[in-house]
Parts: C-alpha cells; structure tokens; sequence
C-alpha cells in the first residue's frame, strides 16, 4: 500500500518569489531567514548590554600588579606576544649567511647581463636606420631603451654638453618627394650605395682583367632575355619580403632583449644595496664606538641644470640622488 502511494503524483510546492513591482527590494524573506536574523541581532544587543553593565559598575581604584607589566596604545590595551630577542651573535651569523645568499644571487644575475649584453652587441642593426622613417622599417631606439643601454655600458655615457640641452631628437637629412614611389626610390638607391661602398670596402682580392682569347660568346636570344628579367624581378620581390620578415623579427628579438635587460638590471640594483645595508648593519653590530657623521643625503644638483632641464622626469631613487649613511669608528689598538 505504501509503494502505490509513493507512486502517485504529488503537487510540488513552490515558494512564493518576490512581486515584479517590488524587485527593488531584493530577496523576499521567508520565515527561517527572519529567525536568523533575529538571533544575530538579539546576540550583539545582549553583549552590548553585557559591556555597558561593566562599564557602570566598574572600579576606578582597581590595581593588580601585572598592570605594571602591559602596555596601551591610543586607550587599546596591547598584549606582548612572548617573543624573545635572539642573541647578538646569532643574529650576526644570519646577517652573514643572508649577505652570502645576496652576493651568490647577484653573481648569479650578472651572468646573465652579460650575456644578454653579447647578444645585444652582436645585433648587427641595433643603430640602423631607415631614410623613409617608417614604423615598420625604422630601428631607431627609443630614449627608455638609450638610457638601457648606457646604463649597461653598451652605450658610452651621454656627454655633459648634451645633457643641458633638452631632450630633442636628433637632427635628420630631411630629402623631400613628390610622391611615395619617388621616396622609395631614393631609399633603394641609398641602400644601395651603401651596399656598394660595403662591398668595396671588404672586397680585397684584386680585380681580374678580362682578356680575349678570340672565342665567340653565344649570344642570348630575347625569350631568355624576357625570361631572365622577370625571373630577376620575381627575385627581387621574394628578397624584398623576406628582408622585411627578417626585420620584424629581428626588432622583436633586440626589444626583448633590452625589456629583459632593464628587468635584470634594476633587480641588480636592488640587490646590491640590500647587500651595502646588511654589511652596514654588520659593521654596526660589531665591537668598537661608532659615531654617526651623516644620514641619507640627497645629491643636490647646479641651480642651471635644473632650470634647463625643467622638463625632464623625476630622478630615481639610487647612489646618483641619495648618498648612504655614514659612520665613523673610534680607533683601538689591536693586540
């Protein structure tokens, strides 16, 4: 009988949703969820009720001598977690082996500057550049990545003359054209020239002279002729599109080279003076009166460098703009 009833059909019951004109509402409550919220509320109410009863009946003269021992910051009582201060010696020879992780990891990352810098000097157009100026061909460097490389040492330093002047880019032999193919013209023309001049240049094995041994050269007749040009042309076009290939790749490659070296370079930085501050500290933590002489110390530069280059960004924060503390010992006599 039980199995004949289960296997009717019931009605589900659903629960009511909320109106659609009163959506703005939000959920439509039922009565589990009021019960939980109702007991939330009512829990922090007794609390509440709890602490104000301290707070009236509490004695203003009460003192236990453990007070003596905590502390309050701005009227909120500051418990101490119990931990105790290592002793000096240990703390020297984890400022060591911290300082020996620093100098291994440093050494670590200027391998690797020096072989991205190999790799960027081997470029063979890292300073070519093209007479029509356009995006796709030009290899022109930007000044974040000038600056890359001569913090590097890629590049010589910027001289000081040029460092006054603002930061303008440089002066170019403007030629002026009709139209696009006039322009094209001219830029084939220049690379070939300098094609030339290069060829000259390395060619060293001296010129053989032509001499006549009275055989008669066959002559080509105007089909191979025909054929030759096109197949010419057809070449030209072929070396002209891999040509341009191989410059985008190639632009690719040096712009992830120097993205990778700005990376490792600042890495560096932050290295080397986290390794100055733990030798610092050690120095500090050793036997011998030391006596502070200066603080930190900002490089402050010439008045007429700063009015000329008023649009120029902000330094950074390093050796060049800020100078280390610095300490002075008093001298012992070693036995």
């Amino acid at each position: 009988m039980s199995s004949l009833k289960n296997s009717l059909h019931r009605r589900t019951h659903k629960e009511r949703s909320q109106l659609s004109h009163r959506t703005r509402l939000g959920f439509l409550e039922k009565h589990k969820d009021y019960v939980l919220r109702a007991r939330d509320y009512h829990s922090k109410q007794d609390r509440l009720n709890l602490l104000r009863e301290k707070a009236a009946t509490r004695n203003k003269d009460e003192f236990y001598f453990a007070m003596t021992r905590e502390k309050t910051e701005g009227g909120v009582h500051v418990k101490d977690r119990g931990n105790q201060s290592l002793p000096v010696d240990i703390v020297k020879v984890l400022k060591t082996q911290d300082e020996n992780y620093l100098r291994t990891m440093r050494a670590v990352g200027l391998k690797k500057i020096d072989r991205i810098k190999s790799q960027l000097t081997q470029l063979a157009d890292l300073f070519k550049h093209d007479p029509l100026g356009e995006e796709g061909d030009t290899d022109d460097l930007d000044e974040e990545e000038v600056e890359v490389l001569r913090e590097a040492g890629v590049l010589p330093p910027e001289p000081k003359k040029s460092r006054r002047k603002s930061h303008s880019k440089k002066g170019k032999h403007l030629m002026f054209a009709e139209d696009e193919a006039e322009a094209r013209e001219y830029a084939k023309s220049t690379r070939r020239e300098s094609g030339s001049q290069d060829d000259e240049s390395m060619d060293v094995s001296p010129t053989e002279e032509t001499v006549d041994l009275g055989w008669k050269v066959p002559e080509l007749s105007k089909r191979k002729r025909r054929k030759s040009k096109a197949s010419a042309e057809e070449e030209e076009t072929a070396l002209d599109e891999a040509s341009v290939e191989t410059a985008e790749q190639a632009k690719e490659h040096r712009k992830r080279l120097l993205k990778e070296l700005s990376a490792r370079l600042v890495r560096d930085r932050h290295l080397r003076y986290a390794e100055r501050e733990l030798e610092m500290q050690k120095a500090l933590m050793g036997k011998g009166a030391s006596r502070k002489l200066r603080g930190v110390e900002k490089v402050e530069g010439d008045d007429s460098e700063e009015d000329e280059d008023e649009d120029r960004p902000p330094k950074k924060v390093d050796e060049k703009t800020w100078k280390p503390r610095v300490y002075k010992w008093r001298i012992e006599r070693k036995r």
